[in-house]
């Protein structure tokens, strides 16, 4: 049983997390597996309330539970099974049952983030109808929605690299954002974590320039000539030209539901890899209007705020969301295979 968990959690950690933060530790006895978040992982302003790193162990638990039938065992999730013990975010039971042959485990480890520029080439109906199955396939509630109509892509693509003019234009967001980033592929097979700066498909001399900008006396003096904004405004134009925009939306914001959301949106991404298609997450913006929203982003501008508010109020707007979270968003659409991925670290699991 030791060597089938060891297995099932060895492909498991290939869920996507923020910046590769890979927010989890694991604690296995007999045919059992719990799963322990690491509260300090992720970005800590963006991962409000945890939010971010609850997705990422969404989408593990995804992998577990088509991994577990790929190898025969139904795995049996339990979310937050005491209310004293906040850091244990699932226990998983394993049942012996007939193994099956998974349609997504052989593209778990496929799966990675394309931030490649898409072509303009709308999914067909086909398509769409399979992605927005994917909460009656998981089973967990929730609803994927998708848009491309040009005028809604262009207006959600503005809205979603608001979030790359406040990182650039704000000290203490740029600095987060910098020092997570692993700038050489020899660091980043020491480290198999963070955000790999080939993974970001910056051309050659951006590449150079963002090397230098990551200094703050620098970035500022960039920002006076309207940097920031220049970024944001490339970026909204990269994101517009996709084949859709997509969101996961939750009827609340507990830890279940983004945990439920992180499990739709790696169902949905397994799908892409599928179909051979490229995803990239822009969530962002997303994560930092649930922190303005409570009221706790006192460290940035009005401005700025203002900003956010506004953001959100067009993404909402642009996918017709009245009710509910949206807890995750996404770009989908046609494009080369991208330039490198991030690794994985082996997962921590202590057998008792």
């Amino acid at each position: 049983m030791k060597d089938i968990i060891q297995k099932i959690l060895d492909i498991a950690v290939y869920a996507p997390s923020g910046d590769n933060s890979q927010p989890w530790e694991f604690v296995v006895k007999n045919d059992e597996i719990k799963i322990f978040n690491i509260p300090d992982k992720d970005n800590p302003y963006l991962n409000f309330q945890q939010s971010g790193s609850y997705v990422a162990h969404g989408a593990l638990i995804e992998n577990i539970v088509i991994a577990a039938s790929q190898f025969g065992y139904i795995a049996m999730v339990n979310l937050f099974p005491d209310a004293q013990e906040q850091d244990l975010v699932a226990v998983i039971g394993l049942k012996k049952t007939t193994p099956r042959e998974e349609l997504f485990y052989p593209f778990i480890k496929e799966r990675c983030t394309n931030r490649k520029p898409y072509e303009s080439r709308k999914l067909s109906e086909g398509q769409k109808r399979s992605f927005m199955h994917a909460p009656e396939e998981v089973g967990m509630g929730g609803k994927v929605i998708l848009v491309d109509e040009d005028s809604k892509m262009k207006a959600i693509g503005e809205a979603s690299s608001a979030m790359e003019q406040i990182a650039l234009e704000t000290k203490f967001l740029h600095k987060l954002f910098f020092a997570d980033i692993v700038w050489t592929e020899k660091e980043e097979q020491e480290k198999k974590c963070g955000l790999y700066l080939k993974t970001m498909e910056l051309p050659p001399p951006a590449q150079i320039l963002f090397k230098i900008i990551r200094y703050w006396p620098v970035m500022k003096t960039f920002n006076t000539l309207g940097f920031a904004k220049m970024v944001a405004k490339t970026n909204a134009k990269l994101y517009a030209k996709s084949g859709a925009f997509g969101i996961v939306v939750t009827e609340g914001d507990s830890a279940k539901d983004f945990i439920n959301a992180g499990r739709l949106t790696q169902r949905v991404w397994l799908k892409t890899t599928k179909m051979r298609l490229g995803m990239h997450p822009v969530t962002g913006i997303l994560f930092l209007a649930r922190r303005v929203m409570a009221g706790e982003a006192k460290e940035l501008s009005e401005e700025h705020i203002q900003l956010v508010k506004k953001s959100y109020e067009t993404i909402k707007s642009s996918f017709g969301i009245e009710n509910g979270v949206i807890a995750m968003a996404f770009r989908i659409g046609y494009a080369d295979k991208p330039s490198a991925r991030c690794s994985r670290k082996s997962p921590e699991i202590v057998f008792e």
